[in-house]
């Protein structure tokens, strides 16, 4: 399959991923502390910051891009996952999340966004990157998320057309080992 870096086709998503590489130095991944988003302005509209908080651990959303809430059509920072999501997609979201925080993996993904207001569904990418203050346990994950198109199937077709599931794959790198082990693909 390759490196993640060569998986992800987006430019901004292999831009932020760089920029992850560099920051770490010689340690597993970086800390929060390293980030500053004032300092990647081009990335602010398509970022966000989840805090791994409480016991037992949930998510919580500590910053999100203006691109993002005009999507989402609320601001969503400073919102739990249980107060963003329901349902399956909390589910599902719940699902990558843990992947990074509780499992040291870096994970790329498309998913499928339907607006309440009009039923309009939308492809996203998304790229999630650990943070870690002690460089052990993930504490605050990085991420991305580029409108990838506008999707005119329900997600129920998109899940029932095995040509359409290989194209939704979920791409998850161990953080320590990016640079060189090629990704494991999980199907959605």
């Amino acid at each position: 399959m390759g490196t993640l870096r060569e998986f992800i086709a987006d430019t901004e998503h292999r831009e932020l991923l760089d920029w992850w590489f560099a920051a770490r130095g010689g340690r597993a991944m970086p800390s929060r502390a390293d980030f500053d988003p004032v300092e990647h302005p081009r990335f602010l509209p398509r970022i966000f910051l989840v805090e791994i908080a409480g016991t037992p651990p949930h998510f919580v959303n500590r910053l999100c891009g203006t691109e993002i809430d005009e999507q989402q059509g609320y601001s969503m920072t400073g919102k739990p996952f249980e107060e963003t999501f329901a349902g399956a997609l909390l589910d599902f979201t719940t699902e990558r999340f843990a992947d990074v925080a509780f499992n040291g993996l870096i994970t790329c993904y498309s998913t499928i966004f339907t607006m309440e207001e009009d039923g309009a569904r939308t492809r996203f990418t998304r790229l999630l990157l650990p943070f870690s203050d002690d460089g052990q346990r993930v504490d605050m994950v990085l991420g991305s998320r580029i409108q990838a198109g506008d999707v005119t199937r329900t997600y129920r077709a998109l899940l029932t057309d095995p040509q359409a599931t290989q194209r939704h794959e979920i791409a998850v790198v161990a953080a320590a080992d990016v640079e060189h082990a090629d990704v494991t693909i999980l199907t959605a």
